[in-house]
């Protein structure tokens, strides 16, 4: 029998409201995934995003600056801070009270300029691509190396953009005196420093360096700052914190003989030795560099550095330590806080600043210097950082061993100069240990470059010796002062002589000869005056003379061009009177003593081929005054013609190599082997049509060679001529 039972609605309206409660569920899913990926895309075009300037100041403190942090001592590198010795001291360590101020209003500028209320650019890295920094940027400082990654890739590349950008917009140009670009460079330039492997020609280590210049439209830079990288391992905070301190600082830390018997007072004294140190190597480059601004960095704190014109016996400095002054609940950073803004605000401080002339650097010769015995253990830091591969008793560096003993320090006898004993400064990074300090002793000397070591040059008449080897050499003679002249004559005047064309071979050819002029040589009319109007009118002597008297007036006439090789570095010099515009090669003291000098001696041996083989040899010049460049000190110089362009940068094509071949087998006729033929050793000469060859330090005279009758030499003053294959290094 058929059931007649009826449906069970209530079954069918449950069954039904589930089923809508899951689609209503499947639809909040759907929609929460949707929200969740819209989310999503929103927070992935913002990491994209380029980010404006404020945002990159945010950003690269949040992701960069505040998660680094100091190694463990046992996994960090071991060595010290070595001493400055020989290096410019100021007299004064004091606060840069106003320091804070100058930044803040540098950086309420850049501000105007890159973060307007409306629609400021997104022209910097996105918050994503700074993220991704970490899998490359080291978070532990444990070395030097750590520190050099860091800055170079956490710091330099968005300060470098930010003035990139500035460069772009002209008022902040103007404002902050900005050229075309920014180059942030490690490599200094440093003379001697590729192939003087002479031991006393390497530089002492120091602390690492990093170079900012400006570059001009004509591709010319201007180094404007520098900073000092000590990773925190070796100065710490604390260090700093208590190290740094108004003080005379050359007489505590140079001269100081106080017995310091009290723990708590030797503690504090370490410190203040091992920052001193610190600050007074980059102390020194900016003095012989002529900058008013740089700093230190240790990746944890920032020490910025000011030396006043006026008065640069006194450094000011102000230590800032960006994770530690940054509020990080507040989005906005008003203040220029965080580590690149700091960088940045002293990059364009330093931009906005004159750098230095050659003359006030000499002034600054008379500066203290950090002279002194150090074979005590009375300044040492602390026991947890005591290098293992540095013997404590070492007098290269501050040591970093603790004295138990409590020992007493007493300043050793030749930490005061003695009045009778000039003291001696060593070099920068890239010359050795014999350069005299003193200007005025320098001045007073009447053989101020060592030339009492060669009884033979000493005993002989200079004007005679340089008649009889065919060239001018020019005696230290004590500089005029310079006559206050009006700036933008003296800005002018050095356009001109940048400006200025080198005279050609031919012309340098009649001079050195007393031979005619050449009527296609720039500034003829100029080599007239005083003539008959056919010859020159003076002598390659006279012109030596004149170019040493100019420069002995004012160091800053001597105009750098071009690229340094590892013997000496290129200057363009003119003569205001005759308008004779030829090259010196400069060189550092120790370099023309060992090497330089004797140049000249291969010149003479090369006369006959000189013009055609060779560049035209006028003469040396021993500078009364220093030229601080490639952080060396130039002191001397070869004058010569200006010998073309290097080969290196022309097609090796079989004409040229068959002009090489010429002029090669032209010396070798003369004695000489050049044997370091390389395409930067030679240069080639559009108007004489020939390769001239330059750079003779490797050189070598061959046992016999052919006999100049017409220019007898003294056995005495030319025994390299003689000898056996000898070799005599020169530039």
């Amino acid at each position: 029998m058929a059931s007649n039972s009826s449906p069970d609605y209530k079954a069918l309206y449950l069954q039904e409201r589930e089923v809508l409660r899951q689609v209503r569920e499947v639809r909040r899913q759907e929609s929460e995934a949707h929200k969740q990926i819209e989310a999503r895309r929103k927070e992935v075009e913002e990491q994209l995003k380029r980010s404006t300037f404020v945002e990159l100041v945010r950003h690269c403190h949040d992701l960069l600056s505040r998660p680094l942090r100091v190694g463990t001592l046992s996994c960090s590198t071991t060595g010290t801070i070595p001493l400055p010795k020989g290096k410019y001291c100021p007299t004064r360590l004091e606060q840069w009270v106003d320091c804070v101020a100058q930044q803040q209003d540098i950086y309420d500028s850049v501000r105007r300029y890159l973060q307007p209320e409306e629609n400021p650019p997104r022209i910097f890295a996105s918050r994503y691509q700074l993220e991704g920094h970490p899998e490359i940027v080291p978070q532990l400082i444990r070395s030097e190396r750590d520190l050099r990654i860091y800055e170079g890739m956490a710091v330099d590349p968005h300060v470098c953009k930010v003035m990139l950008e500035l460069c772009e917009i002209a008022a902040a140009r103007e404002e902050f005196g900005l050229g075309d670009e920014v180059l942030f460079s490690r490599d200094p330039n440093v003379l001697g420093g590729d192939e003087m492997v002479e031991t006393d020609m390497i530089p002492h280590s120091s602390p690492d360096q990093f170079f900012i210049h400006r570059v001009d439209g004509r591709g010319t830079t201007t180094l404007l700052t520098t900073v000092e990288y000590v990773p925190p391992n070796k100065l710490s905070l604390e260090d700093l914190r208590v190290g740094l301190g108004d003080m005379d600082l050359w007489e505590k830390m140079v001269q100081g003989n106080k017995v310091l018997n009290n723990e708590a007072d030797r503690s504090v004294y370490k410190a203040q030795r091992l920052v001193c140190s610190a600050i007074v190597h980059e102390y020194h480059v900016m003095i012989q560099e002529g900058l008013e601004y740089s700093y230190l960095s240790t990746g944890i704190a920032l020490v910025l550095l000011w030396v006043p014109r006026e008065k640069p016996s006194t450094l000011y400095y102000h230590l800032c330590v960006p994770n530690q002054e940054v509020d990080d609940r507040d989005g906005d950073i008003p203040q220029p806080n965080t580590y690149i803004a700091r960088v940045l605000c002293l990059c364009l401080m330093s931009f906005r600043s004159r750098q230095r002339d050659q003359e006030w650097r000499n002034v600054c010769s008379d500066l203290h210097t950090w002279e002194m015995n150090f074979d005590h253990t009375h300044a040492n830091a602390t026991t947890e950082e005591l290098p293992q591969n540095t013997p404590p008793n070492s007098t290269d560096y501050v040591s970093l061993e603790s004295d138990p003993t409590g020992s007493e320090y007493q300043a050793s006898s030749s930490s005061i100069k003695s009045p009778t004993t000039p003291a001696r400064r060593v070099p920068t990074r890239s010359q050795g240990n014999c350069e005299p300090l003193d200007l005025k002793d320098r001045m007073g000397s009447a053989d101020p470059f060592g030339y009492e070591s060669n009884p033979a040059a000493r005993a002989q008449d200079p004007a005679a010796a340089a008649r009889k080897r065919g060239y001018c050499q020019v005696e230290h003679s004590p500089p005029r002062r310079l006559s206050p002249r009006n700036e933008i004559d003296r800005h002018n005047d050095l356009s001109q002589r940048r400006s200025a064309q080198f005279r050609t071979q031919r012309c340098l050819l009649g001079l050195q000869n007393g031979g005619p002029l050449d009527d296609f040589c720039p500034n003829v009319d100029l080599h007239r005056q005083g003539g008959n109007g056919t010859q020159h009118s003076i002598s390659a002597v006279e012109l030596i003379s004149l170019l040493k008297q100019q420069m002995d007036e004012d160091i800053d006439r001597c105009i750098p061009f071009g690229s340094r090789g590892s013997y000496g570095a290129p200057f363009k010099l003119t003569c205001s009177i005759h308008g004779y515009t030829v090259v010196g090669k400069g060189t550092t003291a120790v370099i023309w003593a060992k090497a330089v000098s004797q140049e000249a001696d291969i010149y003479h041996i090369l006369r006959k081929a000189q013009g055609s083989a060779v560049p035209v040899f006028l003469g040396k010049i021993d500078l009364a005054k220093i030229y601080f460049r490639y952080s060396a000190e130039i002191r001397h110089m070869l004058v010569m013609g200006w010998a073309g362009e290097s080969t290196a940068t022309l097609e090796q094509t079989s004409d040229l190599r068959r002009e090489i071949k010429r002029s090669n087998k032209e010396i070798r006729s003369l004695g000489v082997r050049h044997l370091d033929l390389r395409p930067d050793n030679i240069l080639w000469n559009a108007e004489l049509g020939r390769a001239l060859i330059i750079d003779f330090h490797r050189s070598e005279l061959n046992r016999r060679r052919p006999a100049d009758k017409s220019r007898p030499l003294k056995r005495s003053r030319h025994k390299a001529e003689i000898s056996e294959s000898k070799r005599v290094r020169v530039i």
